[in-house]
């Protein structure tokens, strides 16, 4: 789930409408799923047309993602782990011990970089080995992207649209962002940057009751202050918004798609622009490091985790600036 705020802007509103994407979904085997994704792996780059995750079951915590490198990331408990027989590595997390992480590659060679840690090549023991886990486990939901649409897709594959949805809200607190929040000197002293790390924790924290669409940020909110008291970033104007979120299997490249609208020319891009995603909670990796000798930060995949970014974008005729924040649940190696 991806979510835009923004200070009404019928140009970036209708710019950012008319985005679309879609996803697929399909209910199969992870050996049959392995054997159509695999023609989609890019052998060359780390970035390949398709990327899936496969959802846990009632009866068991296991679970799968393919990422962009071509990767197939397995996070199974103990006993998957053990009748599996291929090598891993356990979770660093005393509670999470018996969660190993088994990484796998699709593609013919090894990706570049990746030889600083364990990853195995989809070779015969391996397909031996998850066509066996399948004929115990039975088929799995998944949900997946593939770059090209006019690809052949999965035999029984539904299409599924990323849906999109607007809201407008009139006469709520709307941050006046000052240029100093986008740049955080700690050289100047602790006062400073106290008084940053305040300001920034506050526009953030406007950033997601805007994206809640939380009642507080109205002018004419009532709410007994015994219940919520809540005071917007200083300084702050009267103004409406427009929010957009988008639900469903949210590719990276539609993320993408969204900043390259923000910086169009032909786009008239308000005072700042606000983004907030949501990463699948369920999934082994939902972060791919830059530099490509790194592994993915391990991470224990559950429903009840958090994962969540958040991005301000400002531009004007100096040009273009941002501030991000992120939040990770426990049991999650993104931060060390």
């Amino acid at each position: 789930q991806v979510d835009v705020v923004f200070p009404s802007s019928d140009t970036l509103e209708e710019a950012l409408v008319a985005l679309q994407a879609e996803y697929w979904k399909c209910e199969c085997t992870l050996s049959g799923f392995l054997d159509f994704a695999k023609v989609y792996v890019d052998q060359v780059s780390l970035r390949s047309k398709i990327v899936a995750t496969g959802f846990a079951g009632f009866t068991d915590e296991d679970a799968w993602c393919l990422d962009t490198r071509g990767i197939l990331t397995l996070a199974v408990r103990k006993q998957t782990y053990e009748t599996l027989g291929l090598v891993g590595e356990p979770l660093p997390w005393k509670e999470r011990a018996d969660t190993h992480v088994i990484r796998i590659s699709l593609r013919s060679a090894r990706p570049p970089g990746s030889e600083g840690y364990n990853t195995l090549a989809y070779g015969v023991t391996e397909a031996v080995a998850i066509r066996s886990w399948d004929s115990r486990r039975g088929p799995w939901n998944i949900s997946f992207y593939l770059d090209n649409t006019n690809d052949a897709t999965m035999p029984g594959g539904t299409r599924h649209e990323v849906l999109t949805t607007v809201t407008r809200r009139l006469n709520v607190h709307v941050p006046d962002i000052q240029r100093g929040i986008f740049i955080h000197n700690p050289g100047k002293g602790g006062d400073t940057t106290d008084d940053w790390e305040e300001s920034a924790s506050a526009l953030f924290e406007w950033v997601g009751m805007a994206s809640l669409g939380s009642p507080r940020l109205s002018v004419n909110d009532q709410c007994d202050p015994y219940i919520a008291v809540y005071h917007p970033p200083e300084p702050s104007r009267v103004g409406d918004l427009i929010s957009i979120r988008y639900t469903g299997f949210v590719p990276s490249i539609f993320v993408e798609q969204i900043f390259e609208t923000l910086s169009s020319p032909n786009v008239v891009c308000p005072s700042f622009v606000a983004l907030t995603g949501q990463c699948i909670l369920s999934s082994p990796v939902t972060y791919l490091p830059t530099d490509p000798t790194k592994a993915p930060p391990l991470r224990a995949p559950r429903a009840d985790s958090e994962d969540t970014w958040s991005l301000v974008y400002s531009q004007d005729d100096a040009g273009s600036r941002w501030i991000m924040a992120e939040s990770t649940g426990q049991w999650d190696k993104r931060w060390g």
